[in-house]
Order: C-alpha cells, then sequence, then structure tokens
C-alpha cells in the first residue's frame, strides 16, 4: 500500500503533488508508529518480561528510550508516541488502516486515543472505532475544538460516561517556562492563576522594583521583568554602577541557584578597546561557572552566594543610545555590550522618517559584531555574553579545573572538583536524545568502579533514568557504552545500533573537551547489576492507568454528565 502511495506521486507537480505526498507522509507516519508498537511486543514476549513490568523503569520505558535515541528526541516525547502507538493498534484497529492509507494525520490520531481512552467495555469500543473508520474515509478540515466535539459525539453514542470533560480554568492553572531556542538567551513565562494572586504578585513585582536607586538605566518594564528573576529574594541587584550606592551596596542572595558555564575573557572586567585592536585569543583555563538565583530547574546548593566582582561600569551616553545605521558594521566595546541589553530602544533610524529616501528606509540597518564570548546554562542552551555578565550579580564564581592527564582519584566517589568538571564537560544527560541538565544527573562509571577508574575519561553525566536503563537492561544483549579521552561516549543499543554522543560544552567551551588521561582497566569488570536490585512499583502502569479511567468514569456518572447539542 505505502509502495502505491509513493509511485501515485510520479509525474506530479504543483497542488497535486503537494496532496500526494502528504498522503505519503502520514503513511510513513503510521508505519512508523506500528513499529513501535511491535517493539513493545517484542519485549513483553522476551523471557522474563512479565516480573520487568513491576520494574522501576519497566518494559515501556526501555523501548521508550531505544525509540528515543533512534530519533534523537527527548525521553518524555518518545514515550508519549509509544502510548499513542499502543493505543491506536489494540484499541482502534480500523482507525489505525485508514491512518496506515495515508487519510488522517498523526495528529487526528492523538486526538482520537485521547479523547476515546474511557471506553472499556470491548463491545463499546469496536462500536466507537467501527463509527470513526467510517466517518474518516470522508473527514472534511476542522478546527481542533471541532474535531474533538465531533469525535466525543461518537464516543458519546457508544458510552456516555467515557466523554472526557474539559478542566474548569481554575484546575487548570499553570506555569510553563520555555527557556528560547533562538540563542537570545531570554525565556518566556506563561502563567494562569488566582486573580487574587495574580494581583499581589502584581504588587510585588511593583515593590521588587522600587529596591533600585533612582539612577538604574533598565526601564520600567525592563525592572518589572528582572523583578521576576528575583522573586525569590528581597530586592533587586542595582546596575546603576555608582560607588555611593546604597542599593548597589547591599546585592540580593539566596540558596537557591542555577548554573552558568562562562569563559574569563567573559567575565573579566570591561576595558576600553579601539575597534583597530585585534580581539584577544581565548584563554586555554576552563571556565568558571557563576550559580546564580534561578528557577525550576535549580538545586540547592551549601554556598552562600556572594557578590562577583565591583559591578558592571556605568555606560556612556552613546552605549546607551548606539547608532542603528552606519557606514559600515562596527564592533561594539565589551563595556557597550553589557550596556546595551539596558535602557531604552535605540532608534531605527539616524534621521527623520522624512528626510529618508525609499532605498534607505528598505535598508536594514548594519548588525555589531559581539566581542563578548557566549555562555550557557548547564542544560545546554546558549547565553549572549552580556546575558551571561549579567548573571554575574550577586553569584558565586566557582572555577573549573581541567585536569589535563592527572592520574585517578583513588575513590569511588569522584570529588567536587573533579564532578564538576564532568558536569560542566557534559552539561546534559549523556544518553542519545536526553536533556535532563547535568546537575540533576549522576556522575557515573563508563566502565563499573572499581575495574573502572575515577578518572573523567570514565565518568560522565546520566540521568537516573538512563542510570538505571543501563545498569538494569545492560550487558551483552542490553545497552552498553564506551568514552574516550575527550568524553566522547559511544552507546550500543539491544539490535547492535551505535549512537554518538559528544560532550555538550564542545562548541562553546572546545577546551573543556581537551582529552584527559586514558583509562587503564584493573581486572575484569563485573555484570552491570551485580549484587544490585531494580527498585520496584507497588502496582504495574496497566494497572494504574485502569485505575484513573475509573476514577474519572466514576466522576462522569456522579455528576450526571449529558452531551451538549
Amino acid at each position: 500500500m505505502f509502495d502505491d502511495l509513493v509511485d501515485a506521486t510520479t509525474g506530479t507537480r504543483g497542488a497535486g503533488a503537494l496532496s500526494s505526498w502528504a498522503r505519503v507522509e502520514n503513511a510513513a507516519c503510521a508505519h512508523r508508529v506500528a513499529t513501535m508498537a511491535a517493539m513493545l511486543d517484542e519485549a513483553h514476549a522476551a523471557s522474563g518480561s512479565a516480573d520487568r513490568d513491576q520494574w522501576c523503569l519497566d518494559n515501556l520505558d526501555a523501548v521508550a528510550a531505544h525509540i528515543g535515541a533512534a530519533q534523537n528526541i527527548t525521553p518524555g516525547t518518545a514515550s508519549h508516541q509509544l502510548l499513542v502507538a499502543v493505543a491506536l493498534h489494540d484499541r482502534f484497529p480500523r482507525v489505525a488502516v485508514v491512518f496506515a492509507e495515508g487519510l488522517i494525520t498523526y495528529a487526528l490520531v492523538k486526538t482520537v486515543v485521547h479523547r476515546g481512552a474511557l471506553v472499556v467495555d470491548p463491545d463499546a469500543l469496536r462500536a466507537l472505532d467501527g463509527l470513526l473508520g467510517e466517518a474518516f474515509g470522508d473527514w472534511e478540515p476542522r478546527s481542533v475544538d471541532k474535531t474533538e466535539k465531533a469525535i466525543d459525539f461518537f464516543v458519546h453514542q457508544v458510552d456516555p460516561q467515557a466523554v472526557r470533560r474539559d478542566e474548569t480554568k481554575a484546575r487548570g492553572r499553570s506555569v510553563d517556562v520555555r527557556i528560547e531556542e533562538d540563542g537570545s538567551g531570554m525565556a518566556t513565562i506563561l502563567a494562569t492563576l488566582f486573580a487574587h494572586d495574580a494581583k499581589a504578585f502584581e504588587a510585588r513585582l511593583r515593590n521588587l522594583a522600587k529596591t533600585v536607586c533612582p539612577a538604574d538605566p533598565r526601564t520600567a518594564d525592563q525592572l518589572r521583568a528582572d523583578a521576576i528573576g528575583a522573586i525569590g529574594t528581597d530586592r533587586l541587584a542595582c546596575l546603576c554602577g555608582n560607588d555611593d550606592c546604597a542599593a548597589a551596596q547591599n546585592p540580593p542572595a539566596t540558596g537557591v541557584v542555577v548554573y552558568v558555564i562562562a569563559s574569563d575573557e567573559t567575565l573579566a572586567e570591561p576595558t576600553e578597546t579601539s575597534d583597530s585592536e585585534p580581539p584577544a585569543p581565548r584563554p586555554e583555563s576552563p571556565a568558571p561557572v557563576p550559580q546564580t538565583p534561578a528557577g525550576d530547574d535549580a538545586e540547592e546548593s551549601d554556598a552562600s552566594d556572594q557578590a562577583a566582582g565591583d559591578g558592571l561600569d556605568p555606560a556612556p551616553e552613546s552605549a546607551k543610545t548606539p547608532p542603528r545605521r552606519e557606514t559600515r558594521p562596527a564592533a561594539s566595546a565589551p563595556h557597550d555590550e553589557r550596556a546595551a541589553i539596558d535602557g531604552e530602544e535605540p532608534p531605527l533610524f539616524d534621521k527623520p522618517l522624512r528626510d529618508l529616501t525609499l532605498a534607505e528606509a528598505l535598508t536594514p540597518a548594519p548588525g555589531y559584531f559581539a566581542k563578548l564570548r557566549p555562555g550557557a546554562l548547564m542544560g545546554g542552551q546558549f547565553l549572549p555574553g552580556a546575558i551571561a555578565c549579567r548573571a554575574t550579580v550577586g553569584a558565586t564564581i566557582t572555577r573549573i579545573v581541567h585536569p589535563g592527564q592527572a592520574p585517578p582519584e583513588n575513590r569511588y566517589r569522584p570529588s567536587k572538583k573533579l564532578a564538576d568538571f564532568v558536569r560542566c564537560r557534559d552539561m546534559t544527560c549523556r544518553f542519545p536524545g536526553c536533556r535532563v541538565p547535568a546537575t540533576n544527573c549522576d556522575v557515573e562509571h563508563t566502565i563499573p568502579w572499581p575495574h573502572g577508574p575515577t578518572a573523567a575519561s570514565n565518568l560522565k553525566c546520566v540521568c537516573r533514568r538512563h542510570h538505571l536503563l543501563k545498569t538494569f537492561w545492560g550487558g551483552e544483549n542490553g545497552w552498553r557504552e564506551r568514552q574516550l579521552d575527550d568524553g566522547t561516549v559511544i552507546w550500543t543499543a539491544p539490535d547492535g545500533r551505535e549512537f554518538v554522543t559528544t560532550p555538550g560544552s564542545r562548541l562553546l567551551f572546545p577546551e573543556l573537551s581537551r582529552p584527559t588521561a586514558t583509562v587503564r582497566t584493573t581486572g575484569r569488570p563485573e555484570a552491570h547489576a551485580a549484587g544490585l536490585t531494580m527498585p520496584r512499583r507497588t502496582t504495574t502502569r496497566a494497572r494504574d492507568h485502569a485505575d484513573r479511567i475509573q476514577r474519572e468514569r466514576k466522576l462522569n456518572a456522579d455528576v450526571g454528565l449529558e452531551f451538549p447539542e
């Protein structure tokens, strides 16, 4: 069937080709989903799989890890795709056939799986599958809301108590923090909260914004934004740069930190430089890590925050409002870059609009070359140099030392100095596709201790999920890995395919990936799980899922749900 769809695209062009290839794309996605379900079936058919269903990292988790590595996606995304695949092929075979023909999209399949999740009676489920399969044959385009209502109508026909009720706005309150992936070093926070809490939060922001002196260069909106970042403290750090400023003498401090990696040259005090001077060469010394007041993915630190440096130099007037249109691109001095993130937006043009020609108005202003070397969050997110400098305000600075060819440590648990280096080198979990920040990972031995040394070339960051995967789903027929002297890790999956992950710092801080001492093993390493026991669930995943469905169905029965006409 799939080959026939591909053949049908031959000789097509324009809208005809677009329609044909869209159908091929849907059919290919159906094959991918079917493969995921088949992988889980193979895991359940393996010897001892029934006992592993109560493992903390069960059969589904192990298959999801393989799916995530194969597609280079996060474990959460892989698990969600696998659950959709299983539900589709176990519960909606008629819909799966329509999907394989390329007539519906993966987005619609996900909606079917979600809206029909509460149907448990086999006869009702078969009826629903038949109704949907027949309807999708001539399914016209619908909005998301109309699609859900149409599917809910079919669900109501076969089982009224299985219609999923929308949560009220109060139950749907949440906070979503999204770190932008465009290299801007910014994040977006979307929050839905109680109205009275919103009023109190707004007042809190106003009060925090007033803790700086009038000479602070930031606008009111910038102060309110920075106040959100300082919500865990009692004041904002003043950036006026005046030596006699009382607000600047008492920087904020908190026990909650987030780790930022930056180089020495980025954090150096700004000095006046001319555009003709060549940029200073990058030092060979590893990068220090400023630890700044943080948000959700921060961890507790025993060290108290300290002021980093003497504050930022006040920007000259020309730096606060730099001209946007020049005859040639200008290279900004480091102190200009630090000041450019505060204050009013510079004018778009250097003369009134009425004096501009059409060509001048349509010609974009030349950019500025950044001289400050960028930094990064521990999770690998890019930070422009000016924002990395801002992170040092009120922060503790810890120097990271590259171990070079130093001999291994004669202990199981690495020293803080060695562990800090490994975390800064790796930045995230080293399993393929995993983005868990290194601060939330275990620093574990690639070759198990004591046969493998406690050295940088034998240590890597792995989150607890993938640490358990390697330990209990490893061995000759499971996940295996080997590590190179520069921190590269080569994973071998149960099917023999290899996946290579490199240290997260290699792009921005290549000096951290310089080779360390070669690993020398002693004796024959034991099996990964020798003497260890996998943590177990109190109930299986399937039992938990069935209990959640029964609770939601009972709620529908108690309130006497009626489907709207």
